[in-house]
């Protein structure tokens, strides 16, 4: 319980404090920490740490984007959620609205099933919509995932990947995002749907009301399909 406090507090510094070593170290990067965490105590003993960081840069036709994120809950000093995702997604766009994209993510979850799941993509994107108010976005690719479940037994296949993105600028302070990404293979079809709202605090920190579900369809037996978050964080951008 003691290390998740410690955790939390030290991201909260290194939150704030990254703008500054942004511009000093990152050399034309941008992005953005989500922090949320919750501590119960009493009748209940409880604690939730809900951490990201993602990380971006455009260059010519280039874009690359690098996203982290950690999850971790307890309950009575028994743990009841602990994932650590990694994606990294570079594009090269060779028409005003179409690019060609390459993408690796990296995921291990002890509640879902699978010691890990590890998928490496190659396709080509299109942004439908591109106006002020709303932006549509679509991939579509084949890859190659690598996957282990909690029994042991390891498979390794060929997958499509597919993502949607949409965004709708409700106002200057408020946004609504919607994304879904699915990767479809022999053994497991892995499906993630986040839908979430940003609201301006003041200047780069943002507050996010976010909803979370992620489904495997072929799990080991006693291990539910879907797992749903609710999510309330802080966000600032760098």
């Amino acid at each position: 319980m003691q290390n998740n406090k410690s955790i939390a507090l030290a991201m909260v510094a290194g939150l704030f404090a990254m703008p500054v070593q942004a511009i000093e170290v990152l050399n034309g990067w941008s992005g953005e920490g989500e922090l949320g965490f919750s501590s119960t105590s009493g009748n209940t003993d409880s604690e939730t740490l809900n951490a990201k960081l993602g990380v971006g840069k455009a260059h010519g036709n280039w874009k690359h984007n690098a996203k982290i994120a950690v999850l971790k809950a307890s309950d009575s000093g028994v743990d009841s959620a602990d994932s650590r995702v990694f994606t990294e997604k570079s594009e090269y766009r060779f028409a005003e609205h179409t690019y060609a994209f390459g993408r690796i993510k990296h995921e291990e979850d002890k509640f879902s099933g699978f010691d890990h799941q590890s998928v490496i993509s190659f396709g080509f994107g299109h942004l439908f919509i591109d106006t002020e108010i709303h932006k549509l976005e679509a991939s579509f690719g084949i890859g190659y995932r690598d996957l282990e479940d909690d029994l042991g037994e390891s498979t390794s296949e060929g997958v499509l990947d597919g993502e949607v993105k949409y965004q709708y600028v409700i106002s200057p302070s408020a946004t609504f995002n919607q994304n879904v990404q699915v990767e479809s293979g022999d053994t497991n079809t892995y499906s993630k749907s986040e839908t979430y709202l940003k609201l301006k605090i003041n200047g780069n920190l943002n507050a996010k009301l976010g909803y979370e579900v992620k489904h495997n369809s072929d799990v080991p037996a006693g291990v539910d399909k879907t797992d749903t978050m609710t999510t309330v964080t802080l966000v600032y951008g760098f």
